[in-house]
Formats: C-alpha cells, sequence, structure tokens
C-alpha cells in the first residue's frame, strides 16, 4: 500500500505528465528553505531564523502579472537573548501579493509585494515570553530557472510589521528573507 505523502507525489507528478498542454502556462507550486534574519536589537541572539515554507503562484489573464499567496514558518532558539534564558522564537507568516514576471525565457526574474499576516511566539525558560500578530508588508524579487515542469531558483524578500507585544519583549519583525525554492510549473 502506498503511504499518503507517496501517493500525493505520484498523483502531482501523474497530473504534471499527462497535461502538456498545462505546462508553462505561468501557474506554479513552490516549496522554500533559507534564513530569516531580522533587524530587532531587543531580539538580539535570536535573529537568523530557520525558514521554511509554500506558496502558490496563479497566472492572471492580464499579460506579465501574476497573484502569489503562501505561508512560511521560521523559528530560533538559543541559550540567552534579552535577558532570557533558553528563548525559542517562532514566526508564521501567511501573505497574499501580485507578481509580476517581464519575461520567461530561460530565466524567469519576477519581483512581488503585497500583505502578511504574521504571528509570532516567543517562549523562554521562565515562561516570560508571550504571543501576538501583526499586519505586515512585503517585497520580493526572484528568479527561476525552469527544467521540463520542475522549478528551481533564489528568492530575496524584505518584510515589515506593526510591532509586537511578546510580553517580555516588545519588537518588530522587519528583516531580510533568502531561501532557495523547488517547484511545479503547470
Amino acid at each position: 500500500m502506498l503511504q499518503p505523502r507517496r501517493l500525493a507525489r505520484s498523483l502531482v507528478l501523474l497530473a504534471a505528465l499527462v497535461s502538456p498542454a498545462c505546462l508553462g502556462s505561468g501557474n506554479s507550486i513552490n516549496a522554500y528553505g533559507g534564513a530569516r534574519s531580522l533587524d530587532a536589537s531587543e531580539l538580539d541572539g535570536l535573529d537568523d531564523l530557520t525558514t521554511y515554507g509554500a506558496d502558490a503562484v496563479l497566472k492572471l489573464d492580464i499579460p506579465f502579472l501574476a497573484v502569489e499567496g503562501g505561508y512560511l514558518h521560521s523559528n530560533d532558539d538559543t541559550s540567552s537573548a534579552g535577558g532570557l534564558t533558553d528563548p525559542e522564537l517562532t514566526v508564521e507568516e501567511y501573505f497574499v501579493g501580485l507578481r509580476l514576471v517581464p519575461w520567461d525565457f530561460l530565466v524567469e526574474p519576477y519581483g512581488s509585494i503585497g500583505v502578511s499576516h504574521i504571528e509570532s511566539d516567543l517562549d523562554d525558560a521562565a515562561s516570560t515570553g508571550g504571543s501576538d500578530s501583526s499586519l505586515g508588508y512585503y517585497a520580493r524579487l526572484g528568479a527561476a530557472m525552469h527544467f521540463g515542469f520542475l522549478r528551481f531558483g533564489i528568492d530575496a524578500r524584505y518584510s515589515f510589521s506593526d510591532k509586537l507585544d511578546l510580553d517580555a519583549l516588545e519588537s518588530d519583525m522587519d528583516g531580510y528573507l533568502l531561501t532557495g525554492f523547488i517547484g511545479i510549473g503547470f
């Protein structure tokens, strides 16, 4: 019997292979991995978060434009930061935006802007951390290369948000995110 993950991968692969007319139409699903670097000095020691996530890109009928939406998870822990002992910071970001793709030859560059909902959670050994959420904005640049229905690329993004009250600290989640990605185009 096939495992659920293997079955899901097989179905996605089968759908991409049996519908070659859809390939290259500008739609994609992508998985990301990289690092988030925060600008906040209040979070010194917790400012290089490991990040992973996924997004979907849907091409619009308007030339060069697409809509994107997705999810990014970032977390980091350290022995001490900002007077906290054994703190762990988790950032969940849900985003939606408008993407501009000027051309699609060997390399597909893109730029996008959008809004995000940011949820952050700070825990430490003394249980003085807290959770909060806010609205954020982002601008991003990236490039993808296509090999059949597979896409590989890099993505750089700058995010900024309102202040978050994490009980022990009050900080924003402004910072840079650099990721690599692999995806499926359809």
